[in-house]
């Protein structure tokens, strides 16, 4: 039997401490738990670091991953925890077949590190590509105030609600990509396939047909005559692209390009905004510092001018300035947050107001999109029925002149 050292925190929050003796750190652990504590720190002068968690974290980057995993995993937490299920036992009741490989892995390290006495933040830190930085810090903070179940629910919000975002940009990008490649593609075929067809029909004629006829048959054999250059060009410049955009310089010009989209601008501006100051409110609410928040919401921003905007914003609150003063030279914040937000922070409710901003920029987001796809639907049939009718409309118009002709 070995000696061990613990610190523990009790169901009000408080903090235990103490020794005891047992056979390994497993099961001084298990001591620990089952005397209805949530381990914090055990002693034992080896490492608590699982062997596997390491070689875990790099394979599962190969492996199958659902994101709704996380989802899942951590509404089946919060709603164990707060009914009085120990730490070990919730974690291990998470671990089931229906997880995807990569989560399976990482949940099963996360159980072995834990079981050892590391804490659950520390254990699930191997595994960023499973468990994003801002839920480790969350998990941290509960960790520090013994309010994991309340916050393991607030982080289940935070995410379904970070999916349903998502959710809704996607499904209102998906319909107009749609109808546009239908439109290009019918297009394609009709100028490649069915055009040739008539070309033997008006052959001879050339000089009597209308112009729209002849420019298209002009561009239909050019097109089967030198297709392989075209096609060529075009895949060299995707690839151009593709490179030029991976570059640090071409991100910003994409990001600052896709911000400035006459319909599309408006809607990454009022994303970013969104899932900002959801995951801000998320941060303070949960009692994570206000640096640290504003340095873990500059990581949910894929554009590089809202990375640019928290950096600024955290060198302003390092200096000791307010959120909504920090936050007030930025273009990209309407006034009307800014207000809000400068409400929140003399109310002492700044969490709650900025999850309510949040709340309100979704809701605009939505109007948006509803707005946008109402506009772009009869754009898109529009195009379809000038482009499809005026080709059908090229195709057949010398035949009824010739037939007048013949008659």
């Amino acid at each position: 039997m070995a000696v061990f050292s613990y610190q523990a925190r009790d169901n009000a929050g408080n903090t235990v401490e103490g020794t005891l003796e047992a056979a390994n750190r497993a099961e001084a652990a298990r001591q620990i738990r089952r005397d209805g504590n949530f381990v914090v720190r055990v002693e034992a002068g080896v490492s608590v670091k699982a062997k596997s968690s390491g070689g875990g974290s790099r394979r599962g980057g190969r492996e199958k991953y659902k994101p709704d995993d996380l989802i899942y995993f951590t509404n089946q937490m919060a709603v164990m925890i707060e009914t009085g299920v120990s730490l070990a036992e919730a974690l291990e009741a998470c671990s089931h077949e229906g997880n995807s490989p990569r989560f399976a892995r990482a949940l099963e390290g996360v159980i072995a590190q834990v079981q050892a006495g590391r804490e659950l933040s520390g254990a699930m830190s191997e595994y960023p590509t499973v468990f994003p930085t801002i839920y480790v810090s969350l998990i941290k903070a509960s960790e520090a105030s013994g309010q994991l179940g309340p916050i393991m629910k607030r982080l289940a919000s935070h995410l379904e609600g970070q999916r349903e975002l998502i959710k809704r940009v996607k499904g209102a990008i998906t319909y107009p990509a749609v109808m546009v490649t239908f439109a290009i593609g019918t297009t394609v075929f009709l100028v490649t396939y069915v055009l040739p067809k008539f070309a033997g029909i008006y052959a001879g004629r050339e000089d009597s047909l209308p112009t729209l006829t002849r420019v298209l048959l002009g561009a239909s054999d050019m097109f089967a005559s030198y297709w392989m250059y075209g096609t060529g060009v075009l895949l060299a410049t995707a690839g151009a692209g593709f490179y030029y955009f991976r570059k640090p310089e071409g991100r910003v010009t994409l990001d600052r390009v896709l911000l400035r989209l006459p319909l599309v601008g408006p809607l990454f501006h009022k994303t970013y905004l969104a899932r900002s100051m959801r995951t801000l409110g998320t941060m303070i609410q949960s009692g994570v510092s206000m640096l640290e928040s504003v340095q873990l919401t500059k990581n949910v921003c894929k554009s590089l001018a809202y990375k640019r905007m928290w950096d600024e914003v955290n060198q302003r609150v390092e200096a000791g300035r307010q959120i909504s003063d920090a936050l007030a030279s930025n273009q990209q914040i309407p006034r009307s947050v800014l207000k809000m937000l400068d409400a929140g922070e003399r109310s002492g409710k700044l969490g709650e107001v900025m999850n309510r901003v949040a709340g309100f920029c979704e809701e605009e987001l939505d109007s948006s999109l509803k707005q946008m796809t109402s506009m772009i639907e009869p754009a898109i049939v529009t195009f379809l029925g000038i482009v499809v009718g005026g080709l059908v409309l090229a195709m057949l118009l010398p035949i009824f002149t010739i037939s007048k002709a013949i008659h």
